[in-house]
Formats: C-alpha cells, structure tokens, sequence
C-alpha cells in the first residue's frame, strides 16, 4: 500500500534537516598558562562627564572689540630709569647749618654763633632770634643762651651772628650740649627754627677746656688765657627767668645757679640786681633772699619778683646776683675767673 505523505508535513521535515546540517561547529576554549601572575591596571581619576551640548544650539561666537588706545610697547631688556624728581620746600624760614668762632668751642671763651637760614617764602623776612644751650638730657629748660638779635633776612640763603656771646667758665671737664635757634613770636613765645624737612633744628656741642682737646693745633705764640682752677668761694654761673622769656608788666622769678667750692655749708643773704646796659646804677631788684648753699652745685630762686611795666617796647637788661657783707653792703658773686657774674635779658610786651 502506498503511503501519502502530506505536503505540509514534508515542509516541516525538510526545514528541519537543513538546520541541522547547517549548525556552527563548538569552538574550544583557549588553555591558560598555569601560574599566570595578573599585571593589576593602573588606577585611572574618574573623568568627570562633560556637560551635555545640546546639537541643535550652535554656540554664540563674539567679535572682538577694537579699541581706540594704541598699541601697548614690547618692554626693552634695558629698564629705563626715571629721574627723582628734587624735594619741594615749602614757603618759610628754615635753619640749615650753625658754626660756632672758636670752633671748637672753648671753656672761658665768649662763643659766637653763625647760623644760615634759607628763606623761601619769596620776600625779605624780619625775624627776632637767638641761639639757646640745652644739656643732651634736658631739651625743655634752657642751659643758657646767647643774645637775642633782629635780622632782615633775604631771600635765599644768607649767615648772620648772634647778637652776643655765650661762655661757660673754665675749671670743667668737656661738656655736651645741644644748641637750637629760635625766633619769637607776637607773644614773645621762642620757638624752634625748623630745617627744610620739618625737623627741629638742633646742632652738637662739645664745650673743652684747651688742654682738654684731642689734636688741638699748636697755639700761636701769644699764649692763650690760662686755665683758671676755681679756689674755695661760692660762685654763679647762670641765672634764669620765669616766664621765660621775661614779659613786660608780668612779675618775673629769678633762679640762680650757685656753685660752692669751700667744702662747707654757706649761709648768705643775696639779691638780684637790674641794670641798664652801660649804666652804673641799679634800675630795678628783687627783694633779698638767705639761702643755705651746701658744698655742691644748685639753684636757688629770688625771694622777690621784679616786674617792667607795660606799654613800651622790648629793653635789654643785665642782672647781676650779689650777697650782702658784714657792714650791709652788696657785693657781686663771681664767676671762676673771679669777674662779676652777667646775664643779657630783653623784656618784650
């Protein structure tokens, strides 16, 4: 009998077949060397994802903007260097050196002053002025001083002399000071002249015997005045005022600078004296004082004041200290040279 195939039955049978025949044949795994030692990967940073762009936006591009400076110049390998340009003094009076005649200056010797002012306010200047000594440790009270002087000072640089000498008397060591010009204002008040900066005027002094000086040139053959070494006596040296500088119709306070070589304790009575330059008689005194001296250098003050009425114009004055003796009578301390003792004042309104 025969036997009827159908035809979808052999379709499937044929498919079949074919996919049997036509399958891939299993590939065989590759053998790895026993012992292989792993190489580890290098540690890489995480890349941080760039931002999305979006492909439809196309991104804006800016046209550079010309400007209207020029062209900045390449620097050179050689710095060009720039002028200072010179300091600037402003309008005023200022005080840039001082010399002294002697120079150095000398123990018992009247010492000149020489200062140069520079005046660079563009007209000439009259200025009342005077040089005043300082010790280093003390620039507010006054050691001593010159003499005070009026100068019609020039535009530009110009020198001029003090009034009058100062002198310290001999007998000493070498001593320092500090020395200042100043001039006086409407009130009488002495200021300092400044230099061209702004700073205080001041110049070093080293006072010296002769004998004391390193170098000193050989003296001429006049011989010089002889050191004087001061024998036992109660002597003055200074005499200061209060106000200082003194002021017309104010009561003015003497201090008197005493020093006693005796080697005991001194008890006298003693008066200050006024007197008008040139002029024998006293013009005016202070009330007497008893002070005890000890074996030392000091100061003592008047028991009275003295007071110049007001209304007049500056006068120049002299004030001699003098101690009274046994019969009442005054007589005048000395310096160590045994001349009387001295002090120039002026007293303004």
């Amino acid at each position: 009998m025969n036997k009827i195939v159908s035809l979808p039955l052999a379709l499937i049978l044929v498919s079949l077949t074919v996919a049997c025949s036509s399958a891939p044949t299993p590939t065989r795994a590759p053998t790895l060397t026993a012992f292989a030692t792993p190489v580890p990967l290098a540690t890489l940073p995480p890349t941080k994802a760039a931002a999305p762009v979006s492909p439809t936006v196309a991104p804006t591009v800016i046209p550079p903007t010309l400007s209207a400076s020029p062209p900045t110049a390449l620097p050179t390998n050689t710095p060009t260097r720039m002028p200072t340009p010179a300091p600037t003094i402003p309008p005023g009076l200022y005080v840039t050196a001082l010399r002294t005649d002697p120079n150095p200056p000398l123990r018992g010797t009247d010492i000149n002053f020489y200062p140069t002012f520079l005046n660079t306010t563009g007209a000439p200047q009259n200025y009342r002025w005077n040089v005043f000594l300082y010790r280093p440790d003390n620039l507010t009270t006054r050691f001593g001083e010159a003499t005070r002087v009026d100068s019609p000072i020039p535009v530009g640089g110009a020198e001029f002399k003090s009034g009058g000498p100062w002198k310290i008397p001999v007998g000493g060591p070498c001593e320092n000071f500090v020395a200042r010009v100043v001039f006086f204002d409407q009130d009488n008040r002495a200021l300092p002249f400044p230099k061209p900066d702004g700073a205080i005027f001041q110049k070093d002094l080293t006072v010296c015997a002769l004998i004391d000086l390193p170098n000193y040139p050989t003296p001429s053959p006049v011989p010089p005045t002889p050191t004087v070494t001061p024998g036992p006596g109660l002597f003055v040296i200074d005499i200061r005022t209060q106000p200082d500088p003194p002021v017309r119709n104010v009561e003015i306070n003497f201090f008197v600078s005493f020093v006693n070589t005796t080697g005991n304790i001194q008890n006298q009575r003693w008066v200050v004296y006024l007197y008008r330059p040139g002029e024998p008689n006293a013009f005016g005194q202070t009330t007497g004082a008893a002070t005890t001296f000890l074996s030392t250098i000091g100061e003592a003050q008047s028991a009275g004041s003295w007071k110049l009425s007001g209304g007049g114009p500056c006068e120049n004055f002299v004030a001699r200290a003098a101690w009274f003796n046994q019969d009442n009578k005054p007589v005048f301390f000395t310096t160590f040279d045994g001349k009387p003792f001295e002090k120039n004042i002026t007293v303004c309104p």
